[in-house]
């Protein structure tokens, strides 16, 4: 009975962790969006606006434990990693097309494409990976065992 007391106090400490790196996510891609890109692009704002309401969403299902947090940390996880390899994607091919083109010039704007890039793909695909592989673990869990820990069923 105390090992299932502590498994469901370790999953609900995993759960709030998530949620709190979720809505730190969304703030950071609101910093980085809206008060970082000089020029507005409805692609990009579209996107970002998609990926801040889904971590705010899901971020705050998983600290209060609601019923409903294991499908928004889903759903913005996926998509999350969906815009996050394809903002990577086009990020190393326009470096590539800059430093090709423009010679040294462009070199130097394929460097700061590149510090963007590898600034995104932590919080936009290797967080996301992490909370799909716990969201498949809690479900596999809760599966083979009694009510799931840390997060409640869908």
């Amino acid at each position: 009975m105390a090992e299932a007391k502590q498994g469901t106090s370790k999953a609900r400490a995993v759960a709030i962790t998530f949620g709190i790196v979720d809505i730190l996510s969304a703030i950071l891609i609101y910093i980085g969006v809206f008060e970082g890109l000089p020029a507005r692009y409805w692609l990009v704002d579209g996107g970002a606006a998609l990926l801040i309401a889904l971590f705010i969403g899901a971020g705050a299902g998983l600290v209060a434990d609601t019923p409903w947090a294991r499908r928004a940390a889903l759903s913005a996880s996926i998509a999350s990693l969906v815009l996050g390899l394809l903002l990577v994607t086009v990020l190393a091919l326009t470096a590539s097309y800059l430093s090709g083109v423009y010679g040294p010039v462009g070199r130097g704007g394929a460097l700061i494409l590149g510090l963007i890039a590898a600034l995104a793909l932590p919080y936009l695909v290797a967080i996301p990976l992490a909370q799909l592989a716990w969201i498949s673990g809690v479900r596999g869990a809760s599966a083979t065992h009694a009510p799931s820990a840390g997060l409640p069923e869908s």
